[in-house]
């Protein structure tokens, strides 16, 4: 939708948020080039059209468009003082939110990036890149021969392919965005060599090792003696004399049902830390995995392509009917009230190093011990490939699978539908109900 004012024009667009619903955007250009964008709260298209109407009408949007563009020379004055920066102290800018232009201008375009990404890159500038002569050196001045000294550094010490690329990664982004702009030299990132990928096959559990965890005993939620309901395992009494309670405290049946979760439906520990009521159709038997959760940007849209429905296994059905009667009991099965409770605070989802701990305390408790998932590199995203690999043992096609996992499959699959059919769904429960553990 398009609408013209002299030299003012603009478009309305729209994007889906939380899986369903629509969100009307507000582009306005100024002799064709875009300058402003503003979110409505329209229902329609038409709706948002008039809201700019309105807004051309009584805002000067031709003085806000040139002023923005003196501000943009004003940038590149800006972008040769940045290059002038020590490596590091760009780096660290680069990685900030409030001062990184980059990251500023990738939010304004709608396009932010993770919270967890940018940490990422901020903490490895720090750890990889804060030597000398980095601490000293111009950005502007930064070459391929200062990189890949660096680099070759870090191979002679003995580091991994995995952390070599850790420190690239987070000194590319940056050198491409000044080099792009005409303030340094381009830099052939290409040229540096890695050292090869350690492989190290992840381990994935026997249906038997499965089988143990569904019939795994756990303790359940407890009343205190103000009748409240704690979804927490009870703490074990106290041992007199300062002494330590023997052996392995229960397993609470959060922690059960996290990894059941996880492997009968192949989900990410994200996206089944976001899962809330409104997305488990129990009459149905289907669960729709639409949003991500992580700790440092919340809930988010899920990873590209990645809305899917799952059916619900017979094996999982009576762990989720139990979750669902404890979050009626304690007032948090409502559409929003997440599946995976938070102890301290229910109307949150499951904290993350809870859920680290379930998979090492249930794998644990099953018999596996903490030596022996170190040695059988037995990590909780594999359940993802123990999901993935047991509906195509026992007879689903890799692409069936692939619509039920989110994964993305090789190119030639693309011709066919994102949809997944009911019979893919009426096959992987059949095929999920009937292993034999």
């Amino acid at each position: 939708m398009k609408r013209k004012q002299e030299k003012i024009d603009f478009r309305v667009f729209s994007r889906t948020v939380w899986g369903t619903k629509k969100k009307y955007y507000i582009r306005f250009l100024f002799c064709g080039k875009a300058f402003l964008t503003r979110a409505t709260d329209a229902p329609t298209a038409a709706k948002a059209g008039a809201i700019a109407a309105k807004i051309m009408a009584t805002e000067d949007l031709e003085a806000v468009a040139k002023a923005k563009e003196q501000k943009k020379v004003i940038k590149l004055d800006e972008i040769d003082r940045l290059a002038e920066l020590p490596v590091i102290e760009f780096l660290r800018l680069f990685w900030n939110p409030s001062r990184s232009p980059y990251l500023q201008d990738m939010a304004a375009a709608g396009r932010p990036l993770s919270g967890s990404y940018i940490r990422d890159n901020a903490r490895n500038a720090n750890t990889y890149w804060a030597i000398a002569p980095l601490d000293s050196l111009p950005m502007q001045d930064l070459k391929l021969k200062h990189i890949d000294s660096r680099i070759r550094s870090m191979r002679q010490k003995g580091k991994s392919r995995y952390t070599i690329s850790a420190a690239i990664d987070c000194i590319r982004t940056p050198c491409s965005w000044l080099s792009s702009r005409g303030v340094m030299e381009k830099i052939d990132f290409s040229a540096i060599v890695l050292p090869k990928a350690a492989v190290k096959e992840r381990g994935i559990l026997t249906n038997e090792e499965l089988d143990r965890i569904v019939h795994l005993e756990v303790v359940g939620p407890w009343q205190d003696s103000n009748l409240k309901t704690h979804i927490s395992v009870r703490p074990r009494n106290r041992m007199p004399g300062g002494e330590k309670n023997e052996g392995m405290a229960p397993v609470g049946w959060r922690e059960k049902l996290i990894i059941l979760l996880l492997a009968y439906t192949g989900a990410r520990v994200g996206e089944a830390r976001a899962l809330m009521w409104k997305n488990v159709d129990l009459e149905k038997g289907l669960i729709r995995i639409e949003i991500n959760y992580t700790d440092t940007d919340g809930l988010k849209e899920p990873k590209a392509k990645s809305r899917r429905t799952v059916p619900i296994a017979a094996t999982l059905e009576p762990f989720l009917l139990e979750a669902r009667r404890v979050a009626q009991e304690i007032g948090t099965a409502n559409p929003d009230g997440f599946v995976l409770l938070n102890a301290a605070d229910p109307i949150r989802p499951i904290a993350m190093t809870t859920v680290k701990r379930a998979w090492e305390r249930v794998l644990r408790a099953i018999g596996i011990s903490y030596e022996e998932q170190k040695a059988r590199n037995l990590v909780i995203h594999g359940l993802r490939h123990l999901y993935a690999t047991r509906l195509v043992d026992a007879g689903l096609t890799p692409i069936e699978a692939a619509k039920l996992t989110g994964h993305r499959v090789i190119a030639t699959l693309g011709r066919y539908s994102d949809h997944t059919q009911p019979e893919t769904l009426k096959k992987s429960r059949e095929i999920l109900d009937g292993i034999k553990n």
